[in-house]
Parts: C-alpha cells; structure tokens; sequence
C-alpha cells in the first residue's frame, strides 16, 4: 500500500514479484586466488568465500561454471536488497495500520465495580 509519507514505496506484492523473478541466489563473494606454479606459471582459480554459523567457508568454482557463480552472487545482492525493501514496507504498513478494536465480553462487565 503506497502512502502520501512514502511515495517511493513499492506495493508487498510488487516486492515478491521482483524477489520471485531471481532465477538464482547466492550468499558470498568470489574472491579470485593465484599460486605459483614450479615452472613459474601462474594458476588462476576462484572460490566463493561466504560466512556460515561463525566461520568463513569457501566452495572451488570450476571455471566452466564462472559465469554462473556471478549471476547467483549478484542475484543473492539483489534478494538481500529486497528483503531489506520488504522488510521496511512491512513495517511501515504496520505502523500505518489502525489498531484493533478491543472486545468486549460480559465477564469483563459483571467484574466491574459498582459505582
């Protein structure tokens, strides 16, 4: 629900949408390493580097699969993005929202006090 106090504000909907149109996601970065070989070449291989319950954990990406790995990385930005997105119009729409009616029922009428 777009307000008149946020009007850059996207629609939940709108939101999912875009979060659903991620055709893959993946936390962490790829980090680029180089070593030595004996001969004096150098090797090029890549890892992706992403933090798990504490600890930094790293997975080898085969080069025939590079390109895919970026795609996901720079998908899983955009999903953290827009969570964040999503995350800040929920409690805006929460915020905004009318508070609920209290009920009332008839035992807290017959506990009230006599006048």
């Amino acid at each position: 629900m777009k307000t008149k106090e946020h009007p850059d504000v996207r629609p939940r909907s709108e939101i999912i949408g875009a979060i659903a149109a991620i055709p893959s996601a993946v936390q962490g970065k790829i980090c680029e390493m180089r070593k030595q070989l004996a001969g004096g070449e150098v090797a090029t291989y890549y890892n992706l580097q992403y933090w798990a319950d504490g600890r930094n954990h790293t997975i080898h990406i085969p080069r025939e699969k590079l390109a895919q790995f970026k795609d996901a990385v720079s998908g899983g930005e955009r999903l953290k993005r827009l969570v964040s997105e999503l995350s800040e119009a929920d409690a805006r729409d929460i915020l905004s929202s009318a508070p609920p009616l209290k009920k009332s029922s008839q035992k807290s009428r017959s506990r009230a006090r006599p006048r």
